[in-house]
């Protein structure tokens, strides 16, 4: 009766999240491509299970849809063939909204599966309401995942899905920011690929200049990732990872978004608008560069084979010469109602999961990236490169990208910050005043929830 009191507590900010992954999809945790995506398929869970009184059934609910539907079952169902211990049950949910209700239907009922996908900003709600295994070291070791997956896994993948300096979760499908880039506008104005917002203006002034109608830069009509990135390589700390310290109303914060604004305001740069994704719009050359999600990359391409464009991915633009990009995506994580056995499996599956032929084949079927340093040399996924050469500018970032800190009401906060953008971009608010009001919500989500 207490778990199920501790969950009810629990169930509002749950919902928030859903409606958030939903509305906000890359904005932080879950992906563009994920809500832009593929209309799901008919086959919405790997077969029955074997009648077996010696196997371990493990119940994992997930968001996928389409083809990355058919990829995670294909690798499920390939996982249930290699041994006879463990039977992985994966069952689609729908979208991520439907995802998160479901689990809160099942944490009223007591009936939780043992693994479910989750997006980061869920993992501190239900981490400090004790509803998560902590995924310790010694705890997956012992469960029998490998010290050389752990030590092979990107750095920044491992940073995400933490609470109180604890990992909760393991990356599963992982996606970084990325730039895409129109290559008849560059060379008809004589540019190489800009690799800085500096050199981003320089074109967007010689668009104006030409009287182009095109605009220089597109944005998603949720920017506030851009926002977090460029105040972060202008040497802001927005929120600290340990002390949960926030920084958003800084001078270097203020900067960046005064920059965002100035392209808006000076016709260099818009947003997605009535187009919902700026994917559209940039397939049909409506922009010389547009910054998504390398998710996406699935959905510019049919619309720019369409109209014919020339165009390639590149890295995220330094601002004040740093190199960053956010990671985004989602995670496996461990309900903490999973019986030994059942604990043991998700870890066995997880180890599966994480080999390097399998996280390439995941990124190769989903436009995800590859979760293992040494997914990158396998040499299906080489050749996969060498054929889709767009890939590749993503997989450069690794090695240096983050992931934002999450903590308890963080989905809370993610909404005061679209919100914050909006009042900038679309009620003309001036962004200091705009980031005073923003820094004194966040201090007070994160003073009441830890």
């Amino acid at each position: 009766m207490q778990r199920q009191k501790r969950w009810l507590r629990y169930g509002t900010g749950l919902m928030a999240m859903g409606a958030l992954a939903l509305a906000g999809c890359d904005s932080g945790e879950t992906d563009t491509a994920s809500v832009e995506a593929d209309a799901a398929s008919d086959d919405t869970g790997s077969e029955a299970a074997p009648e077996s009184t010696e196997t371990v059934e493990i119940d994992f609910w997930h968001a996928m849809n389409g083809p990355h539907q058919d990829a995670i079952t294909a690798l499920t169902d390939r996982f249930n063939e290699s041994q006879d211990d463990f039977y992985i049950n994966e069952q689609g949910q729908g979208g991520y909204a439907e995802l998160s209700q479901s689990v809160m239907g099942a944490g009223v009922s007591g009936d939780l599966p043992v693994m479910s996908q989750l997006t980061a900003s869920d993992v501190p709600d239900m981490a400090s309401n004790g509803l998560l295994v902590e995924l310790s070291t010694d705890f997956l070791t012992s469960n029998g995942m490998s010290e050389d997956t752990l030590d092979d896994i990107f750095d920044g993948f491992l940073m995400t899905s933490v609470y109180n300096g604890e990992k909760y979760a393991m990356p599963f499908s992982k996606s970084t920011r990325l730039m895409y880039y129109n290559q008849g506008i560059l060379d008809e104005y004589g540019f190489d690929v800009p690799q800085s917002w500096d050199e981003i203006i320089e074109l967007a002034e010689a668009m104006t200049d030409a009287g182009d109608d095109r605009v220089t830069m597109g944005f998603e009509n949720g920017f506030e990732m851009e926002f977090e990135t460029m105040a972060r390589q202008n040497g802001a700390n927005f929120i600290d990872r340990d002390t949960l310290s926030v920084e958003i109303d800084s001078a270097e914060s203020v900067e960046a978004l005064e920059f965002i604004v100035n392209m808006f305001e000076e016709g260099f740069a818009r947003t997605a608008g009535e187009d919902g994704f700026f994917s559209g719009p940039f397939g049909r050359g409506e922009s010389a560069l547009y910054i998504g999600s390398s998710a996406g990359i699935a959905h510019v391409q049919p619309v720019a084979d369409e109209n014919g464009l020339d165009w390639g991915t590149a890295e995220i633009p330094t601002f004040n010469d740093e190199n960053l990009t956010l990671f985004a995506g989602n995670e496996l994580g461990l309900y903490a109602s999973a019986s030994e056995e059942e604990q043991r499996g998700y870890v066995a599956f997880m180890e599966f999961l994480l080999q390097p032929e399998n996280t390439a084949e995941w990124a190769m079927a989903t436009g995800y990236v590859p979760i293992r340093e040494s997914a990158l040399e396998d040499e299906d996924y080489m050749a996969f490169l060498e054929e889709n050469p767009q890939q590749q500018a993503a997989n450069r970032m690794l090695s240096y990208g983050m992931a934002s800190p999450t903590f308890a009401g963080h989905g809370q906060f993610r909404n005061v910050l679209v919100d914050a953008m909006d009042d900038v971009a679309v009620s003309g608010m001036e962004p200091q005043s705009v980031l005073e009001s923003l820094q004194q919500e966040t201090e007070a989500i994160i003073e009441a929830n830890n």
